[in-house]
């Protein structure tokens, strides 16, 4: 007796699947694009290095790398911290 086990078919993907596939890849891809374009635009682009708004004088870094901003009136602000 022989056990007629029947293989799955393999088929390969058509010409057509294969330009959807690649469609909605790079539809994906652009709509994540434009999500992190859209939260910059809403949250960071407003976020103020220095006191009262105020554009920082001269940009520079401590002795760990960090970087640091020099605001009017002498005060220096690390990138991170809250004025």
């Amino acid at each position: 007796m022989t056990d007629a086990v029947s293989q799955p078919r393999q088929t390969q993907m058509s010409p057509r699947d294969r330009r959807r596939v690649l469609i909605g890849m790079a539809l994906a891809a652009l709509v994540l694009f434009l999500g992190g374009a859209l939260a910059y635009v809403l949250d960071f682009r407003h976020q103020q290095v220095c006191p009262g708004g105020k554009q920082w004088i001269a940009q520079g870094s401590d002795d760990m790398g960090a970087l640091t901003y020099l605001c009017p009136g002498g005060l220096v602000v690390t990138q991170g911290m809250t004025p």
